[in-house]
């Protein structure tokens, strides 16, 4: 299966195993998987990790650079097509864990969504606000 691996799920296999679905892990490490992984998310681990938000515990270029080298990550560079795919993008309302709703404002889910559509690639994702795109979610 080709496969746009977002953050979460990539994380997750490195710092958290047991939190993927069995259906993620299959995904993950099915040798004949083709995962993608956008250098979109590159960027946004290397924020988190410099605001203090994320511990990859270790340099995160090198901990990051080896964890998709090690599950065989092709990398997807960010295209003008991309981001003016963003710019169609409807609004929608992310629903918190507390059942309010807000604007769905996170620049790189959106860009991950963009970039789903013009590759026409699903998603691995734990993250159900991606269900409010049209992009197949897989988990």
């Amino acid at each position: 299966m080709r496969v746009l691996v977002d953050t979460n799920g990539l994380l997750f296999a490195l710092l958290a195993p047991e939190r993927l679905s069995p259906r993620a892990r299959r995904i993950l490490e099915h040798r004949g998987s083709a995962l993608v992984w956008s250098a979109a998310s590159t960027w946004e681990v290397v924020v988190k990790a410099r605001l203090g938000k994320l511990d990859l515990g270790g340099d995160v270029a090198t901990v990051l650079g080896e964890q998709i080298l090690r599950m065989g990550m092709r990398i997807l560079p960010v295209e003008q097509a991309h981001s003016f795919r963003v710019a169609t993008l409807r609004d929608v309302d992310r629903i918190d864990a507390d059942g309010s709703s807000r604007r769905h404002a996170d620049p790189f889910d959106r860009l991950l969504v963009a970039q789903a559509l013009v590759e026409g690639l699903p998603i691995l994702t734990s993250d159900d606000q991606f269900d409010r795109y049209p992009v197949e979610r897989v988990w």
